[in-house]
């Protein structure tokens, strides 16, 4: 069955408190869920779509989800990008999770030629590998965390940076275990040129030996203050 979008003024009769459009979303997820009768995927998927509009994060990133895997609905990666998008920027860091992988994945199809925000990519990536490496909010996974928050600091997070030098004093041996010069340049390429990392003319072995110093990770702190 193929769904059409519902418009912000088609669903919203009255203003609603948070809490109220998060019961709504919630109510909406158990009885798209349960599909116990003909038509409670639809009217499940209504009230998620009205409480994504009205702000609820988490019925955003479910929306989000469904057009990615093209699951009730017609497939759609611009769509699920702009959701994940919503709720990644309202700090839910399973959207943060989703809105990193999918530009990771399929960026061109996702937004085009179109380079993604700089500010969003290093939040984003700074919020799911927080909650992965203390598996508070996503599930517990320390080495995708760890290169989630280096991702974050090679997108300019200071936050990044510093937890980053801190851990490689602590451990040196820290983010070693990680492709680091395929994270280098992967990252690089969501960077416009005058933002990114790796010198022109470096190799990226060598670049990938910088990284895993706590000095140059202090060094290029000092240079953004």
């Amino acid at each position: 069955m193929i769904l059409t979008m519902v418009t912000a003024w088609q669903t919203t009769a009255f203003a609603a408190t948070p809490l109220e459009v998060a019961e709504e979303a919630m109510a909406g997820y158990e009885l798209f869920m349960r599909d116990s009768l003909p038509d409670d995927r639809q009217r499940g998927y209504d009230m998620m779509l009205s409480a994504a509009w009205e702000g609820d994060a988490k019925a955003a990133n479910n929306i989000g989800w469904l057009m990615q895997h093209g699951e009730y609905v017609d497939k759609d990666l611009k769509g699920a990008f702009r959701w994940y998008e919503r709720a990644a920027d309202q700090g839910l860091p399973a959207a943060a999770l989703n809105y990193i992988d999918l530009i990771l994945s399929d960026r061109q199809e996702a937004m085009g030629d179109r380079l993604p925000d700089r500010e969003r990519l290093a939040k984003a990536s700074m919020l799911a590998g927080t909650a992965m490496a203390m598996g508070r909010g996503l599930h517990y996974d320390p080495k995708r965390g760890e290169e989630l928050i280096l991702r974050a600091a090679l997108f300019g997070d200071e936050k990044a940076m510093t937890t980053v030098a801190q851990q490689l004093e602590m451990y040196p041996d820290s983010f070693s275990y990680l492709p680091l010069e395929d994270i280098a340049a992967q990252c690089d390429s969501l960077l416009p040129p005058e933002a990114r990392n790796v010198p022109e003319g470096m190799p990226l072995t060598e670049f990938a030996d910088h990284i895993l110093s706590p000095a140059y990770w202090y060094g290029k702190r000092k240079i953004n203050d």
